[in-house]
């Protein structure tokens, strides 16, 4: 009895995390980061202060959530549906899928994360970018992609360019479709890799 009291606790608290996280997504994206206060989050997922405090320690620790989440997309999404072609057709969906992601987190959301400041782009050992790297080893292993150049190298130098990719589509206030653009312009670096 006790364990299901526990169990259904902590459905409770990752529920209300949930709530808190969602509507701070839609603040953002209605009045941009800036603009919405800690109250404005609670009033909108219906939550008391304290209980914002219980799951962050500040506006700031939403935009952390949206890399944990990431992450866990990247293993449990994209990782299974990513295996069947050939190493760069698997590449460019992973790009495509990346595209996805971003604009379901949004353009006004992305504007935060792609700041300068944010650090969270340089912290080594993501699972966003371990998925990649992998179809590129799988892809080095099967004579489809180059050896002369280390895995963790390609995956850096197409990040660099997908999040350039991303920057743009904010600059243009999301304009255009980013998964279209995103796969047309990631499969040609994609190409510089192929072996031919």
């Amino acid at each position: 009895m006790a364990a299901m009291k526990s169990n259904s606790r902590k459905i409770q608290a990752e529920a209300t995390r949930n709530k808190i996280y969602q509507a701070s997504i839609k603040l953002v994206e209605q009045k941009g980061y800036c603009s919405i206060k800690i109250e404005d989050i609670c009033k909108k997922a219906g939550v008391s202060i304290g209980s914002f405090y219980n799951y962050y320690k500040s506006k700031n620790d939403i935009l952390i959530e949206i890399y944990k989440r990431a992450d866990i997309y990247f293993e449990n999404t994209v990782k299974p549906n990513v295996t069947e072609k050939s190493a760069v057709e698997n590449m460019v969906d992973y790009f495509i899928y990346y595209a996805k992601y971003n604009e379901i987190t949004g353009v006004e959301t992305l504007k935060q994360l792609f700041a300068p400041g944010n650090k969270m782009y340089t912290t080594k050992g993501r699972k966003m970018q371990a998925v990649l790297n992998e179809i590129i080893i799988k892809g080095q292993e099967s004579g489809e992609i180059k050896e002369d150049v280390a895995p963790e190298e390609i995956t850096e130098f197409l990040f660099i360019a997908a999040r350039g990719v991303c920057y743009d589509w904010c600059a243009h206030d999301g304009s255009y479709d980013l998964q279209e653009f995103t796969k047309k312009y990631m499969k040609l670096l994609i190409e510089i890799y192929a072996v031919k």
